[in-house]
C-alpha cells in the first residue's frame, strides 16, 4: 500500500515514513497541501495521512481538492494534528470528507492500530459518497471561523510567549546587573580567566590596585597585565594546581613592583567535557596583615628579650659588685706607686662602663622614660665612639671632626648615645667586607627661614647642633632610602639585625623637633645629618658633684645577701670604714638575729632578690619587730621595686648594683645620722 504522508515539519514527516516502513507499506512525502495534491494526481496513493495546519495549503483545502477531484476522492484521508483538536474541528473535518482523525502525539504502534481501525470503519461503509460534504459557502464560513479562532488563539498564546519572553529576559538582565555589581563589591581581586591564564573579567579592585582600566586588561595574561612578565609569577598557584593535580589552590606571592603581598587561591571551573572552561582567581592584598605579624613577633622578641634582659642585669650587676668590690679592696691594700694600681684603675673604669652598658641595655629593652638634662653632645659622641673604637675591625678608619664648642642640649645622654651607636654601626655593616673610611663630624649650623628644610616644614628657623655619620660603603638606591626609616625594614641578612635602628633614631629625633636626612648612592656611600635643635637660652650642664670624704662609724649593721661574695665584699668594706658588721645569706637568718635581739642592731642593708622571703616581705616581718629599725634597700634589678617605690615601702635608701665603697658609705651614713634608732 502507496501512503501518502504529508506534514511541514520535517521531524514528524520522518516519524510518520518509519511508522509506515515498518507496517510494511511504501511511503511518498510531502511538505505541505499543494506538492500533495500533485503526488495524489500523479501517483495515486491508498491512503492519504496529512496535517492540518501547514503553509501554501493547509490539510483542510488539501481534502476539499481530493474530495472535488473525480480521481481522487476514494482515496481514504485521515488528519494527524497537534492544533485542530477541538470538537468543532472535528465536526469541520467529518464534514469535509475525513475518514478519521488522530491527535498528536501518539505512540507509533497505537497510532498504526487507530490506523487500521479508521480503514476498517470506512469499508464496512462501503465507501463513503461525495454527498456528505458541506456546500462551498458553508464549508467556506466553517472553515474561516474556525481558522480566525485559532489564529486569535495562536496570536494569544504568541503574546503569552513574548510577555513572559519579556519578563524573562528582564529578569536574566537585572540578575546580571546584580551578578555585575556584586562582583564589583569583592573587597578584594577578583578574576575570571580563560584556561591560558588569559583574563576575561576584572573587578574594580583589581583595576585601581594595578592601576588600569578593565578594557585594558581583558585578554592579557595575568602575568603580564600585572607586572609585565613573559611567564607565570614564581610559586603562581595556577602553575602549582596544574602540576600537583588540585581543585583549589592557594599560594603567597609577592609582587615587587607594587611592593604588596597578596594570599592568593585559584578555583577551576569544569565544562560538560570535564575540562578545565574558566579559572576563578582571587587575590588579597595581606601586605598590611604581614607587617602586623612582623611587628608582632618582633614585639614578642623584644619583649622575651626585656624579661631575659631583666634577669641577665640583676645577675651581672651582683658579678660586676664583686668585681668593683674587690678591686676598690685591692686598691685600697697596695701603695699609689705600686705598679698594679694602674691595672687595678682599669678594672674599676671597664667595670663603670660595663654598669652604664647594662643600664643601656635596660633602657632599650623596657623602653623606658628618661630625664632630660642639659648635656655638652660632644663628651657623649667621644665616649661613643671611644666604645665603637673597640668593636669595629682596623680595616674600617673611624675619622672625628668635633666642635667642643657646637653648644648644649637639653636631651636625655642614652638618647644621644643610641643615635650616634646606631648610625655607626650601620656605616660599619655597610663597609665590613670591604672597608672603608667612617667620617664623624659634630658642630653648630644656624638655620635660617629660607633654607629648604624649613620651607618643606621638616625644621624651624634656629641653631642647632648637627651630627653626621658617613661611609664609604655599599651605599642605597633611592627605593631603598624611602623605606629604611620604616620600623622592621632592613637590608641585612636573618639574625643580623631587628631594623628597629634607624626608626628608633628617627623616633627620638622627631621627638626633639630634630630632622634627619640622609644622601646615598649605590657604590658610593652614604651620609645621614642629624639636626638636633639647641635651647633659646644657652643652659649650662650639672656642676660634677665634688666627692664628699668618705666617712664611717661604729654602729652595728645587719647585712643580708644570698650571694656569698657580696656578703664578704660589704662586709669587708663596712668594717675598713670602722662599722661592727653581722653578715648573713638568708633572710630568715637575719630575721632571727632580730628575734633574738630587736636592740642590737643600729641599721639593716638588704637585698631584693633572695629566696624564701625578699626584701620587701623581710621588712615587713621586721618592721613588726621593731618599727624604728633603718633598713637600705640593695638590689642589682627587680621589676618589682625602684627608688620612688622603696620611699612608699619606708625605705630609709635605694642603693643599686653594683656599689661602689664610697656610694655605701654615704648611704650609711646618711641613713644613720637622719635616723635615731
Amino acid at each position: 500500500m502507496k501512503v501518502l504522508v504529508v506534514d511541514d515539519n520535517a521531524d514528524d514527516r520522518t516519524l510518520l515514513r518509519c511508522i509506515v516502513e515498518r507496517n510494511g507499506h511504501h511511503p511518498i512525502e510531502a511538505g505541505n497541501g499543494d506538492q500533495a495534491l500533485e503526488l495524489a494526481m500523479a501517483q495515486r496513493p491508498d491512503l492519504i495521512i496529512s496535517d492540518v495546519l501547514m503553509p501554501i495549503m493547509d490539510g483542510f483545502h488539501l481534502l476539499r481538492k481530493i474530495r472535488e477531484d473525480e480521481s481522487l476522492w476514494v482515496i481514504p484521508f485521515i488528519f494527524y494534528s497537534a492544533t485542530y483538536t477541538e470538537a468543532q474541528d472535528l465536526q469541520l473535518a467529518d464534514s469535509a470528507g475525513a475518514d478519521g482523525f488522530i491527535v498528536k502525539p501518539m505512540d507509533p504502534t497505537l497510532f498504526w492500530q487507530e490506523v487500521e481501525r479508521i480503514l476498517a470503519s470506512r469499508r464496512e461503509r462501503h465507501i463513503p459518497s461525495q454527498a456528505k460534504a458541506l456546500p462551498e459557502q458553508d464549508y467556506l464560513a466553517e472553515y474561516g471561523r474556525i481558522v480566525a479562532e485559532k489564529l486569535e488563539k495562536k496570536v494569544h498564546e504568541l503574546e503569552q510567549a513574548l510577555a513572559e519572553k519579556e519578563l524573562v529576559t528582564k529578569q536574566l538582565r537585572e540578575a546580571q546587573e546584580d551578578w555585575e555589581r556584586t562582583f564589583d563589591a569583592i573587597g578584594d581581586i577578583a578574576i575570571i580567566l580563560d584556561p591560558q591564564c588569559r583574563i576575561m573579567r576584572i573587578n574594580r579592585q583589581g583595576c585601581e590596585t594595578f592601576g588600569a582600566a578593565a578594557d585594558a586588561l581583558l585578554g592579557q595574561h595575568c602575568y603580564t597585565a600585572f607586572r609585565g612578565g613573559k611567564t607565570a609569577c614564581e610559586n603562581c598557584p595556577l602553575v602549582l594546581g596544574a602540576m600537583e593535580g588540585v581543585a583549589v589552590h592557594t599560594a603567597e606571592i609577592s609582587h615587587e613592583t607594587l611592593g604588596k603581598i597578596f594570599q592568593v587561591s585559584v578555583s577551576p571551573v569544569l565544562g560538560t567535557d570535564g575540562k578545565v572552561a574558566r579559572i576563578i582567581h582571587f587575590a588579597k592584598d595581606i601586605t598590611a596583615q604581614k607587617a602586623m605579624e612582623r611587628h608582632l613577633r618582633q614585639a614578642q622578641k623584644l619583649e622575651a628579650i626585656g624579661t631575659l634582659a631583666g634577669g641577665i642585669t640583676h645577675d651581672f650587676n651582683n658579678i660586676l659588685s664583686a668585681i668593683l668590690g674587690h678591686a676598690e679592696l685591692a686598691k685600697l691594700d697596695i701603695l699609689k706607686e705600686h705598679p698594679a694600681r694602674v691595672h687595678l684603675e682599669g678594672v674599676l673604669q671597664a667595670t663603670h662602663r660595663a654598669t652604664a652598658l647594662a643600664r643601656q641595655i635596660l633602657t632599650f629593652c623596657r623602653q623606658s622614660e628618661q630625664k632630660c638634662q642639659a648635656l655638652e653632645p660632644h663628651l657623649v659622641v667621644k665616649e661613643a665612639l671611644k666604645m665603637l673604637r673597640s668593636s669595629i675591625p682596623t680595616t674600617i678608619a673611624i675619622r672625628e671632626k668635633i666642635d667642643t664648642q657646637c653648644g648644649n642640649l637639653i636631651a636625655d645622654p642614652s638618647h644621644l648615645h643610641q643615635i650616634i651607636m646606631n648610625l655607626c654601626t650601620n656605616a660599619y655593616h655597610a663597609m665590613r667586607e670591604t672597608g672603608g673610611t667612617m667620617a664623624v663630624f659634630l658642630g653648630q649650623v644656624q638655620v635660617a627661614t629660607g633654607d629648604m628644610k624649613v620651607q618643606g616644614h621638616d625644621l624651624q628657623p634656629g641653631s642647632y647642633v648637627v651630627l653626621e655619620v658617613s661611609d664609604t660603603g655599599c651605599g642605597m638606591d633611592h627605593k631603598t632610602i624611602g623605606k629604611i626609616f620604616d620600623p622592621y625594614f632592613t637590608t641585612k641578612k636573618v639574625g643580623e639585625g631587628t631594623g628597629l635602628g634607624l626608626s628608633v633614631v628617627h623616633g627620638i629625633v622627631k621627638s626633639y623637633g630634630g630632622h634627619i636626612s640622609v644622601y646615598s648612592e649605590p657604590g658610593k656611600g652614604s651620609t645621614f645629618r642629624v639636626y638636633l635643635p639647641r635651647p633659646v637660652a644657652e643652659v649650662a650642664p650639672p656642676p660634677a658633684s665634688e666627692t664628699a670624704p668618705v666617712r664611717g662609724g661604729t654602729e652595728h649593721i645587719l647585712v643580708v645577701d644570698d650571694e656569698q661574695v657580696i656578703v664578704d665584699v660589704e662586709q669587708r668594706m663596712l668594717e675598713l670604714l670602722g662599722y661592727h658588721v653581722t653578715a648573713v645569706t638568708s633572710s630568715p637568718m637575719a630575721l632571727r638575729a632580730l628575734q633574738d635581739d630587736p636592740q642590737a642592731f643600729d641599721l639593716l642593708i638588704t637585698d631584693m632578690t633572695m629566696p624564701e622571703l625578699n626584701g620587701i616581705e623581710l621588712c615587713r616581718r621586721i618592721r613588726a619587730i621593731r618599727p624604728a629599725l633603718p633598713i637600705i634597700l640593695c638590689t642589682g634589678f627587680s621589676e618589682l621595686i625602684d627608688g620612688d617605690t622603696a620611699k612608699k615601702l619606708e625605705f630609709q635608701d635605694f642603693i643599686a648594683k653594683p656599689l661602689t665603697m664610697a656610694a655605701l658609705a654615704h648611704s650609711v651614713r646618711k641613713v644613720l645620722d637622719g635616723t635615731s634608732t
